[in-house]
């Protein structure tokens, strides 16, 4: 008995000393993104379910909350202060040409421990697994997915003796509306998210054009679809019909009941579930007339800067684990992104409308010029908003930017 009991203390003792090992030497892993609120809760439940799966492996989450763009240079001045670029950064599609062309990015091949574990994966996303890759490389994996959609107040809308039949597919019908919900309301008619470039790319690509070039390679502002575009959009400042605010504003008035109609990403979804106490429901973005709506993807995908080739191996498990069924059962339910892979999960009828949008969009373009494009965006931005709010002559205005940013291309 006592020779059992001694063998019994020793493979206890074997396995204390083992565990105590295997906690010293568990894997750090580190993973950057940008969101608050729910979707930050949902990020941080697929890690824990990660982790749980994956105990060897402990994974250090910085939360950056604001923009893409804002994300990226955080990281920038992080690694300038001598710190090592995330291991996974969850960053925007209108970022993939710098992250591309400036940064050491590892792609997704080079992290797969085989040709049938890449190929696996890549089976998840179909045509969608595009939207991550820039000139032939597969920068990342998808994996926040969007397209832009109408957010509307429905009861403003009736209030204004809308109704459903009324939803407009065509700009020029928006208008109509707002003029009539302002008139008879007196709320704010609608907010157009003004916080990147995304926005300014829909309306110029369903007005027949675009504010970079089919080769990628320059910006082309001064064109008639963008003119025409920025155009409808400052006369709709100028009549009162869009209030002047930041985009921060847009979001609160409407989770206030203040704004009828707010184009903006299908994400909201989460935030709008728990603020909105009113009637909402996301339909379809209107396009011109005469022209066919063609909609730029939204959102950001996994994308690895890991340097040590040891490393790859425990970046991939978390990148694989990420776009599983099982993470994208969490993720897709809960931050209001619908699903990029073919995993089956529930949607709400407003992802719905997201989701049938689908055959219209396209890859979200960047800024030429590696860094010169954060430039540029910063120059655009603030362009776009002094002809929104100011008043300044659309056409002159675009032409002196576009011969601005393109010298700034031409001299990079």
């Amino acid at each position: 008995m006592k020779k059992t009991l001694s063998v019994l203390l020793a493979l206890v003792l074997v396995l204390s000393i083992a565990c105590a090992v295997s906690a010293d030497e568990k894997v750090t892993l580190n993973l950057w993104h940008r969101w608050g609120g729910a979707t930050e809760a949902a990020v941080q439940e697929v890690v824990d379910a990660f982790e749980a799966a994956n105990p060897d492996i402990e994974v250090e989450v910085t939360a950056k909350a604001g923009e893409y763009f804002e994300l990226l240079q955080s990281m920038i001045a992080d690694a300038a202060a001598g710190n090592k670029l995330p291991d996974i950064f969850i960053g925007g599609y209108a970022m993939l040409n710098y992250i591309a062309d400036e940064l050491n990015v590892v792609t997704v091949d080079k992290l797969a421990p085989n040709e049938e574990a890449l190929n696996e994966v890549y089976a998840r996303y179909g045509d969608i697994l595009k939207v991550a890759s820039f000139k032939g490389q597969q920068i990342g994996l998808p994996y926040a997915l969007s397209n832009m959609v109408m957010w509307v107040n429905m009861d403003i809308w009736a209030d204004a003796g809308l109704t459903e039949d009324d939803i407009p597919a065509t700009y020029e019908d928006l208008t109509k509306c707002l003029e009539q919900i302002v008139e008879k309301t007196g709320k704010n008619g609608a907010c157009l998210a003004t916080n990147d470039n995304w926005i300014d790319q829909v309306l110029s690509m369903s007005h027949g054009g675009g504010i970079i070039t089919d080769d990628l390679d320059r910006v082309t502002f001064n064109n008639d679809a963008v003119i025409g575009e920025m155009t409808w959009w400052q006369d709709l400042y100028t009549r009162g019909l869009i209030p002047k605010c930041t985009y921060t504003e847009m979001a609160t008035m409407f989770y206030a009941g203040d704004v009828a109609v707010y184009c903006a990403t299908i994400m909201n979804e989460s935030t709008f579930r728990e603020y909105c106490t009113f009637d909402y429901k996301a339909w379809p973005m209107p396009t011109f007339e005469g022209f066919e709506k063609k909609l730029p993807v939204g959102g950001s995908a996994l994308i690895s800067f890991t340097q040590d080739p040891a490393m790859y191996e425990y970046t991939w498990r978390m990148m694989d684990f990420m776009s599983s069924d099982e993470a994208m059962q969490i993720w897709a339910t809960k931050s209001g992104y619908v699903c990029p892979t073919s995993a089956e999960v529930p949607t709400t009828v407003n992802q719905d409308v997201c989701l049938s949008q689908f055959p219209c969009c396209s890859n979200y373009l960047c800024w030429p010029g590696g860094s010169v494009g954060l430039e540029i965006d910063s120059i655009w931005t603030n362009t776009r908003n002094a002809i929104l709010h100011d008043g300044l002559d659309v056409a002159e205005t675009l032409a002196a930017v576009d011969a601005e940013c393109n010298e700034m291309l031409d001299n990079a």
